[in-house]
């Protein structure tokens, strides 16, 4: 699968006020036991602490698809849910270019 065909999610979530820091560690512990994506970046607000940006690229469909139906993802899911101000909003995507290349990218 080329890079640009992999599957991709830009991810906005609100945390309840001063629940951030629980949302970023939830967050990133469904990042590290998910293993089905090689780049994600999640990024925090500088103007409000409590908001949260993740952009995740699945290595494919297929480990896409496995993560969402996941029991570990609907554990996190649900707690994660209950630390939220508002819907998170989620925009699928598709990879253009990154750097750097990584050894299983095909152009």
């Amino acid at each position: 699968m080329t890079f640009a065909d992999q599957p991709s999610y830009i991810i906005k979530m609100r945390a309840k006020p001063g629940m951030g820091d629980r949302l970023f560690e939830l967050a990133t512990i469904g990042m590290e036991k998910s293993d089905s994506s090689d780049r994600f970046i999640m990024l925090r607000e500088d103007a409000d602490p409590d908001v949260l940006w993740n952009i995740e690229v699945f290595r494919s469909v297929e480990a896409k698809d496995a993560y969402e139906t996941s029991d570990m993802a609907d554990d996190l899911r649900d707690e994660i849910i209950d630390l939220l101000a508002e819907p998170p909003m989620r925009i699928e995507a598709h990879p253009y270019s990154a750097i750097p290349a990584l050894p299983g990218d095909i152009a």
